[in-house]
């Protein structure tokens, strides 16, 4: 029951949480919204082999897959929901631990916050600390600020909110309970002050990990300032420097980015290996040449050589751009220099990309590495292991050579390095790009043997799983218990791999399987990666080539596991079911939004127009009436000419021709009156009324009392409700009248005349008259119906409101 509670919890909170817009609190939000007793579609039931969702009020063939929300997030997720409707809130109590528990969980199995959670935690925060009563620790507010640190797929405003919240906090507890003690660092250094050094750090780590690089560097400005006119900064403050230049790099703020390095050097901090890294890479990754090598050769405090990472990055650069003759003295002269371990990894990878060395080559390179380094009895000597192995396989997957990467494998085991993980996850992904699934998953199966921190194969595993779905033959056993090893360690799929899964099963009829998928993996996804997922599952339904049955079998899906599908996206879906010529389940479609809790789902009077000019194509007349006892109750909504025009649309379609012509009568009688369009379609009305012809004369001498244009398209309706009642010889006469005729006036005339010998009289006669007008017109084509034997002309006389 908890589960069932938390799924529905959670999606009426994302659902609402999209468009800001009230949320029903859990315990009445069902028995609030009213809902429309909606026809069931008649394709319910499709075949006998075939299981349905509207068969899932029998007994599944097995158990569902439970939800399993993590630790606290419940909590924060029925405080928004009963908040935002202002119904009573969970105790401070309750509020307190999920917050604390929610946090502690992130923290210690280094789970990302994403942007849905982020907000959430923020609104709780800030309710948390504006009333009274027991406070959120210190403890709690830093395991807080800690989990947040590790860094989500998307940062969000929520983010950078709730880290600025936590920081405020903590300053403030600090100074009120007189715990600002310094912390010692790695280095065995203190800071004073009000906040401790780890605090702040931890803060500039936020700004600038979410966004907030800008107010990150004024901070440290003043902060750096005020420390060093007190004599209180120590050993490690320099790094907070490039905290805030990576920050600045990752928004790409290239102007910011080098004003921050030039105040930097003015306050007297040298021109460091990790500040020369963030800067180069910058450049590097953005190919831009000029900018590249000149950063690159500018010289480091203290003659320090460049990080590894900063050698790798500009190699790959060089690569990419062609500036081998500048890279290769480079290394070239770094071989000289009896370089560290990590350092003749990087080499051997330039030897790789290029040298084009292979195995055999590296035999020769390693040799000369290790006498090198014979001398450097700190760094022992050059001895190759997995590092150095993966970083040969990631050079030969930067030059898309997948065999060459199994040769530097076999190579491996020949110097007697066992893969690890990080070269199973390798082996993985360069197989699926060279389409050897077969080799990927013989790769996966010894990845399983190998021990995995901090879900780092968790990108591969998705490549991998998509690239199994993609398959044409899916082995649905092999997907499945490669997902149920990821939902056993309490992972999260990404909302890329959840489609690709939710597709193949929905191809296959395996109905409980995306159940299962769709319940373990969108409740903690955050509302964008949800929008993707959703966006796929309308495609899915737009798509033609699917068959009605499952259009209807993902729609249902849709409105169960994402009640925030937007209203453009419903309306879509609405018209996708007219097109397949399903007006009932169009109408199921409008009847969800019609009991929508958000309004910003509900439909809307254009949503109206649009349902019922579908009734005037589609013709459905008990679904006609539903939805338009639906406007009647809809106090929202306020019928106009518009509005109006729609529903003479629809009971014209539905043949109600004398009900929809009461809607003139309310047009007339309306503040806005008639429209052209109100008069096309009334005269359409009248031509399939009984003794329309009388009506529709009404009107016409009404428009010529008032001396009105006549566009083309209200004559020609005009006519056509005049010839609907045989008047074969007063519709020759209105046709004479105006001097000319075109095609759209012959054509409605003959296809409203009610008899054969009528059409031919009328056929004669405008042969005669317009010979070059009705041989366009027989261009068309004609149908004749083998009940009466009239023909029709085939024009479409599409009716819009």
């Amino acid at each position: 029951m908890r589960s069932h509670l938390t799924r529905n919890v959670c999606r009426r909170v994302l659902a609402a949480s999209q468009h800001q817009a009230p949320l029903s609190c859990p315990a009445t939000a069902i028995s609030s919204v009213v809902r429309p007793r909606l026809r069931q579609p008649r394709c319910l039931v499709r075949r006998p082999s075939r299981r349905t969702f509207f068969g899932l009020f029998q007994k599944p063939p097995r158990e569902l897959k439970e939800v399993t929300p993590e630790p606290g997030y419940e909590t924060l997720i029925n405080f928004r929901s009963c908040e935002a409707q202002g119904h009573r809130l969970p105790l401070r109590e309750e509020l307190l631990q999920g917050f604390r528990a929610f946090f502690q969980n992130k923290l210690r199995y280094r789970k990302a916050v994403n942007s849905t959670q982020a907000m959430l935690a923020a609104g709780l925060l800030r309710h948390l600390t504006k009333t009274d009563g027991e406070q959120l620790s210190l403890q709690d507010l830093r395991t807080a600020r800690d989990a947040l640190l590790t860094p989500p797929k998307q940062s969000s405003e929520g983010h950078l909110e709730l880290a600025k919240a936590l920081h405020e906090r903590i300053r403030a507890l600090s100074l009120a309970t007189g715990l600002a003690e310094p912390v010692k660092e790695t280095e065995g250094q203190t800071v004073g002050g009000d906040a401790s050094a780890e605090d702040f750090r931890a803060y500039l780590t936020s700004l600038a990990q979410y966004g907030g690089s800008i107010e990150a560097a004024t901070s440290l400005e003043e902060y750096w300032v005020t420390q060093k006119a007190s004599g209180s900064l120590y050993k490690g403050a320099k790094f907070l420097w490039v905290i805030v230049l990576r920050g600045l790099a990752k928004e790409g703020r290239e102007k910011e980015l080098v004003e921050l390095y030039e105040k930097a050097e003015k306050l007297g901090v040298e021109f460091m290996p990790a500040m020369h890294e963030v800067i180069v890479t910058f450049f590097a990754t953005r190919d831009r040449v000029d900018e590249t090598r000149r950063w690159f050769e500018k010289p480091i405090y203290g003659n320090w050589l460049p990080l590894p990472e900063t050698y790798r990055e500009v190699l790959l650069f060089a690569v990419r751009n062609g500036q081998q003759d500048w890279i290769n003295p480079i290394f070239t002269q770094l071989r000289a220099t009896k370089p560290t371990k990590l350092l003749w990894d990087v080499i051997f990878q330039w030897a790789v990309l290029c040298l084009n060395a292979g195995p055999e080559d590296l035999r020769t390179i390693i040799s000369t590495a290790v006498i090198y380094n014979v001398g450097k009895k700190a760094e022992g000597p050059v001895t190759p292991d997995n590092a150095t192995l993966n970083d040969l396989v990631s050079a030969a997957i930067a030059k898309n050579d997948p065999y060459l990467a199994e040769r530097f494998i076999s190579f491996g085991a020949s110097l007697g390095i066992r893969p690890n993980a990080r070269t199973y996850l390798l082996q993985i992904d360069y197989r699926i790009s060279a389409g050897d699934l077969s080799g990927a998953s013989a790769a996966y199966r010894s990845l399983e043997t190998q021990y995995i921190t901090d879900d780092e194969d968790l990108p591969v595993v998705n490549k991998y799983i998509r690239a199994l779905c993609g398959a044409p033959k899916p082995d649905t056993d092999l997907i499945l218990d490669v997902t149920r090893q990821i939902e056993h360690r309490g992972a999260t799929l990404e909302p890329e791999t959840v489609v690709a899964l939710c597709l193949v099963f929905l191809k296959l009829d395996q109905e409980y399987e995306v159940i299962d998928t769709l319940t373990v993996h969108t409740t903690n996804l955050s509302l964008e990666e949800r929008a993707k997922v959703e966006k796929a599952f309308v495609a899915y339904c737009l798509d033609r080539t699917n068959s009605t049955a499952r259009a209807w079998d993902g729609y249902t899906l849709l409105r169960q596991f994402f009640p925030e599908s937007p209203a453009p996206d419903r309306v879509a879906l609405m018209d996708a079911f007219f097109a397949r010529r399903r007006p009932d389940m169009a109408a199921y479609v409008f009847g969800h939004m019609r009991a929508a809790a958000n309004p910003a789902q509900r439909p809307t009077e254009d949503t109206y127009v649009r349902v019922f000019e579908g009734f005037g194509r589609c013709p459905d007349l008990e679904s006609l009436r539903m939805v338009h006892n639906m406007l009647k109750m809809d106090a929202a909504v306020t019928p106009g000419t518009r509005l109006y025009n729609a529903l003479m649309i629809a009971y014209l379609g539905c043949g109600e021709a004398d009900k929809a012509y009461e809607f003139w009568n309310e047009i007339t009688a309306g503040r806005e009156g008639p429209t052209y369009r109100s008069l096309e379609i009334v005269f359409r009305v009248c031509e399939a009324m009984a003794w329309g012809d009388r009506k529709a004369r009404e009107i016409w001498g009404k428009m010529a009392r008032m001396d009105l244009d006549v566009p083309g398209n209200v004559f020609s309706a005009y006519c056509g409700a005049i010839a609907g009642q045989g008047r074969v010889d007063e519709v020759r006469k209105l046709i004479k009248g105006m001097g000319e005729a075109d095609v759209l006036t012959l054509g409605v005339a003959y296809n409203a005349l009610p008899g054969s010998q009528l059409q031919e009289e009328f056929e004669d006669w405008a042969s005669r008259e317009y010979p070059e007008v009705w041989a366009r017109l027989l261009k068309k084509g004609r149908k004749k119906s083998r009940v009466d034997n009239i023909s029709k002309f085939n024009i479409v006389r599409e009716m819009k409101a």
